[in-house]
């Protein structure tokens, strides 16, 4: 039997105002693209102009925002003895003072009349596509819940410039993992998306992803891809072929497909001019043993309000249509500068929170960086994992070892004898240590590193080994050998 009854339910939920949503969007972007922000905003925004150096002293403070009226039912006319309006300043002059008989725009006009110049529509080329815009189109097509929505975007959001995906499962933000088979299906359907092997954890899976494409499970591709990826990478033949009960030379066939597949699956969309990085904060030795981090605000444009706009405000007519357009105008300039002051605010406090935990990096290098997860700077600052996240993709600081971005101070750990845990990148640099110092006519294998870090206290695997140094580029034994003695 169907009734029809009346409930009141208590409950709380977010809601994404266009002005919060336009926070986080700023808060992603990185500092080239927020000029391109900025500059773009003042092109749609008459109330925003570009401070020159000299002037931020005229700005609109930020607690402007909070004095701004809500509605213009409540607004109150300034009176007229307070005001001094510039007789030249009119809508209709601040709009189209440029503007020639034929509607064009004085610079535009001489660039078309100009047959030396060598400005051309032709010549303007779009962006070239990146990888995160090519699977983001791809997975568009797919029918998915908005959890599952914004999961793929995360995940995609975090897949590097070689193709692999640089997050692990622990590190997704809590709230999109309320369902724990949803990653490995949303992370199923990117790996689908073109180019083959995108979206892989390591290289074992990229490759395996392309077989599967191919449809070699059952061949001998396969099972060596599966079960002795390291040993042919160690050129170890007749060892796979025993293992396989196959011919050495079925394990050399196999072989020449497996060198044909793609390890770097993103290698297509690398940008072929290395684009300038401007690092967002810096870290400095203040003296006396002192480490400091500061802002880098070199390249970012500074905005006020058009003070004659402001004027003109001052003499409208509160139930005016234009003062109504000027007030939404007004309302948008305040909330877009008080953005981009709270997205300086956030970088600077996550900078102060990994400097905190990752002193001994400033000190000592990458020998001296500890484990360090996004829910650890999470809980510190009292904000989510998803807005560190946000900071910390496409923001880079400059250190006393080189500008790296910031998520190189996060990474996972590995334990020791002692109980503690030692950084994977740490980890590595111990890798990268022992094998330039290693003898050139008898190179160290995987066991003896393995043999060298436990003495140092260091829990780790052979295969973890082979792993760390194959994402260091640095060559298996017999070539390493090889290499060195010609």
């Amino acid at each position: 039997m169907i009734r029809q009854r009346l409930e009141i339910k208590l409950g709380q939920k977010m809601v994404m105002t266009p002005q919060l949503q336009q926070a986080i969007h700023l808060l992603m972007l990185a500092k080239l693209d927020l000029r391109e922000e900025i500059l773009q905003e003042t092109q749609t925004n008459p109330l925003l102009e570009l401070e020159e150096e000299g002037d931020w002293e005229d700005s609109v403070p930020e607690s402007s925002i909070d004095h701004l009226p809500a509605d213009s039912e409540n607004r109150e006319t300034v009176p007229e003895e307070e005001t001094n309006p510039d007789p030249l300043m009119s809508w209709d002059y601040s709009l189209h003072e440029d503007m020639d008989d034929s509607g064009l725009y004085q610079e535009e006009r001489s660039i078309r009349e100009d047959p030396e110049s060598d400005f051309s529509y032709e010549k303007v080329l779009a962006a070239p596509t990146t990888l995160e815009d090519h699977l983001i189109w791809q997975i568009s097509f797919r029918e998915m819940s908005p959890v599952e929505k914004e999961l793929a975007h995360f995940l995609i959001g975090n897949i590097n410039e070689d193709g692999y995906l640089a997050v692990s499962e622990e590190e997704i933000p809590e709230s999109l993992r309320t369902d724990p088979e949803m990653f490995p299906r949303v992370l199923s359907w990117i790996q689908e998306c073109d180019p083959p092997g995108v979206g892989a954890r390591n290289l074992r899976e990229c490759l395996m992803i392309q077989a599967r494409m191919l449809h070699l499970e059952k061949t001998v591709v396969w099972s060596v891809l599966e079960s002795h990826l390291d040993e042919f990478m160690e050129m170890k033949y007749k060892g796979i072929a025993r293992a396989l009960s196959v011919s050495v030379e079925d394990i050399q066939e196999a072989g020449k497909i497996i060198r044909k597949l793609e390890p770097k699956p993103g290698r297509p969309y690398f940008r072929d001019m290395a684009m300038p990085i401007s690092p967002d904060v810096r870290f400095y030795d203040a003296g006396h043993g002192e480490i400091r981090v500061g802002l880098n605000e070199e390249g970012v444009p500074r905005l006020r309000i058009q003070s004659a706009y402001k004027s003109l405000l001052k003499t409208m007519e509160k139930k005016d249509k234009t003062r109504e357009y000027i007030e939404e105008k007004l309302r948008s300039a305040m909330w877009f500068m008080k953005s981009i002051e709270q997205r300086k605010k956030t970088i600077l406090r996550v900078a102060e929170a990994i400097l905190r935990h990752q002193e001994d990096f400033f000190r000592r290098g990458p020998l001296g960086l500890k484990p360090l997860v996004l829910k650890t700077i999470a809980q510190d600052l009292g904000l989510h994992e998803s807005t560190i996240s946000r900071v910390t993709n496409q923001k880079y600081a400059e250190t006393p070892f080189g500008i790296v971005e910031l998520k190189f101070f996060f990474s996972g750990g590995l334990p020791s004898q002692s109980g503690s845990e030692h950084s994977s990148v740490s980890v590595r640099e111990k890798i990268r240590d022992m094998v330039h110092g290693e003898s050139k006519s008898a190179p160290l294998t995987d066991q003896e590193i393995m043999n060298r870090l436990g003495k140092e206290g260091i829990v780790i695997a052979r295969r973890t080994v082979a792993k760390y140094r194959m994402e260091l580029d640095i060559p298996p034994v017999n070539k390493r050998k090889q290499e060195r003695a010609v």
